[in-house]
């Protein structure tokens, strides 16, 4: 048998032999265990490295995003457009475009209507320079001396809406002595980002989010079903679609009729917010009616359709309005909001889809436009009384690498990032504590949306449940031995793997051990003037811990509720984990380490450092370097 040993424990560059290093420059992957993400009595979920070496040849380098265009010959600050004569005059309408007119982007919100429908109305009058705005959304057209239609634009702004701020000043003093803290609320997705595809491909985005502002990383954060809309409905709701109740029976019911989240906040006297990108596949509206009414108070879906059935403002893949990145636009639409509002509650839900839901590596382009966002809302203190959830609804549904272990293991491991205030973490220490607790603990969207309903009627307590619910608050310490069955998942969306005792007799079992003391020895060879040489004593204790059988053979879920069926295929090639402990000689020393059997290329990697679970004292005073201390049995005893 080849055995080949690999240190996950931190992985950096110069450990892969890989052709562009803007990709594989993989962040210390902080939290994170050696050989499990989550490893509690009841749910073991392996840690996969980004680049192990059966997807790696699959991963390919991802590009920056830059429009066609590089300036716009219209452009907003503040509540006002302007005209880019420079622009112009370096364009193909020089000597043409004479001036410019803005509509209103307008939808009459009634059940007669279709989620789709808009008008635009009330033409402005000409303009040759500026002109103030004092609407949601417009469209600014501009023309020749002749009243040629030349070039096209849009445009959203944030204004005060009186009848929102009359409904919020009221619900506000109603409920003013029902909680002790009111925090905002910022959500903000990004389809189809498995954790590890973001350390692969939005390693600066995790990076500042994590080290720079002490996101908490959710490990353990498992999908509870197949795609997007089914997904965030446990995040939103609390519920699967068929509890709404929902199907597709009754798929053209307004969403209007189901209670989300955001209408929680909105009648204790929060400002909401809703937005997305691509509202052909929008979620509540893909196959589905939409919202008849706007979901938020700021509602960005005309102006995203409005800019949609233009198809000349439209360049790079789809990717930019005229100089914009589309994401762009939505993110700054967010920000105005929160910028207005950081003074007054208010609850944002955003979800952006076209960048990242079709190639892993698209999730690149994403990358610096995240950062930028998140660094701009951070360093101009828009947050500093917000929580952040920053998050996937599920990993990348398709392609080669989905038809993997590695895979299919991040198809249900989303990435969801939590940003509390530094002030409210100081202030209730053992939530912080419960927080970081619950980063190595199995979690799912259903605990999310309990987050939110602890955090808005939050008395200054802990409600520290001792049941097991299917939604638990994550200021609330997440049960250690908490399954998928109580978390409601179900089994082939289950990335807990199955773990069994094993007879430390087995021949197997024999030479895991043997590996493992080899592997000790192979650190220590450089010391053996002064350490003796270990040979394995005896075997204590060996678990193996296999994937779920229903995780390897899955195919494809068909169907949300009404004839939903999984469909199984042929079992794909896996990672088997033996943990064990073994007793060495001379010196009795105990350690404990994990192994990782590659079914495929049939052969054991030691996964992260050996740990020794008994004293040593004084058997390795003949050494200084720290690390070698826990295993060195000096070769003269004190």
């Amino acid at each position: 048998m080849f055995v080949y040993y690999a240190n996950y424990q931190h992985i950096h560059l110069n450990n892969y032999e890989v052709s562009d290093e803007r990709l594989f420059e993989n962040p210390d992957l902080r939290n994170t265990s050696a050989a499990f993400l989550v490893d509690t009595s009841a749910c073991k979920i392996p840690h996969i490295d980004p680049f192990d070496k059966s997807v790696k040849r699959m991963l390919k380098n991802g590009t920056a995003l830059k429009c066609a265009v590089k300036d716009d010959l219209v452009y907003s600050n503040g509540s006002t457009i302007f005209i880019n004569w420079k622009a112009v005059n370096n364009s193909q309408f020089k000597n043409k475009m004479k001036y410019c007119k803005y509509e209103v982007i307008w939808r009459p919100y009634n059940e007669m209507q279709d989620h789709n429908y808009l008008k635009f109305i009330n033409e402005s009058n000409e303009f040759v320079d500026r002109i103030d705005i004092s609407d949601e959304f417009v469209r600014v057209k501009c023309y020749t001396g002749a009243g040629l239609d030349l070039y096209t634009n849009f445009f959203s702004f944030v204004h005060l809406k009186e009848h929102v701020e009359d409904r919020c000043e009221k619900n506000a003093i109603r409920f003013a002595n029902t909680r002790n803290e009111q925090l905002n609320i910022l959500m903000l997705g990004v389809d189809s980002i498995a954790r590890n595809n973001m350390l692969r491909y939005m390693k600066k985005t995790w990076s500042y989010l994590v080290n720079k502002v002490n996101a908490i990383d959710l490990l353990g954060y498992n999908k509870v079903a197949d795609n997007t809309f089914v997904n965030i409905v446990p995040m939103t709701a609390g519920k699967y679609v068929d509890q709404l109740p929902w199907n597709e029976s009754i798929r053209w019911t307004p969403m209007d009729n189901y209670n989300f989240i955001w209408n929680n906040y909105s009648a204790k006297g929060y400002r909401t917010f809703y937005a997305e990108d691509h509202p052909d596949i929008a979620i509540f509206d893909f196959g589905k009616s939409g919202f008849k009414k706007p979901p938020g108070d700021y509602f960005n879906r005309p102006l995203s359709i409005a800019m949609e059935k233009t198809k000349e403002v439209w360049n790079s893949g789809h990717y930019c309005v005229h100089g914009r990145i589309e994401t762009d636009i939505v993110l700054d639409y967010l920000k105005n909001f929160a910028k207005m509002f950081q003074s007054k509650p208010h609850f944002s839900f955003s979800f952006i889809t076209r960048l990242t839901h079709a190639y892993l590596e698209e999730a690149y382009k994403a990358d610096e436009i995240y950062l930028k966002f998140f660094k701009d809302m951070f360093e101009s203190h828009y947050l500093k009384n917000t929580v952040v959830f920053f998050f996937s609804d599920h990993g990348m549904r398709f392609g080669d690498v989905r038809e993997t272990f590695v895979g299919k293991l991040e198809e249900r491991l989303p990435f969801m990032l939590v940003v509390f205030p530094p002030w409210f973490l100081k202030k209730y220490p053992d939530i912080h504590r419960n927080l970081q607790i619950n980063t190595r603990r199995l979690t799912t969207p259903f605990d999310i949306f309990a987050t939110l309903e602890h955090i808005l009627d939050f008395n200054g307590v802990q409600k520290n449940e001792v049941n097991k619910q299917r939604s638990m608050s994550l200021l609330d310490e997440i049960p250690e031995d908490r399954t998928c069955d109580e978390a409601d998942i179900l089994p082939h969306w289950c990335t807990c793997s199955k773990h069994e005792p094993l007879d430390i007799q087995n021949k197997t079992v024999i030479k895991i051990g043997h590996t493992m003391v080899s592997k000790i020895n192979q650190d220590l060879k450089d010391s053996f003037d002064v350490c003796e040489k270990l040979y394995l004593k005896s075997i204590k204790y060996a678990l193996r811990v296999i994937p779920s059988d229903k995780v390897l053979r899955f195919e494809q879920s068909k169907n949300d509720v009404i004839d939903r069926k999984v469909i199984y295929g042929d079992r794909v090639k896996s990672y088997i984990d033996y943990q064990i402990t073994v007793q060495t000689k001379p010196g009795d020393a105990v350690f404990e380490g994990t192994l990782r059997y590659d079914e495929k290329g049939k052969t054991f990697d030691l996964v992260g450092d050996v740990s020794r679970i008994n004293k040593y004292g004084d058997q390795s005073h003949c050494i200084e370097q720290h690390h070698l201390k826990k295993l060195c049995f000096c070769k003269i005893q004190l």
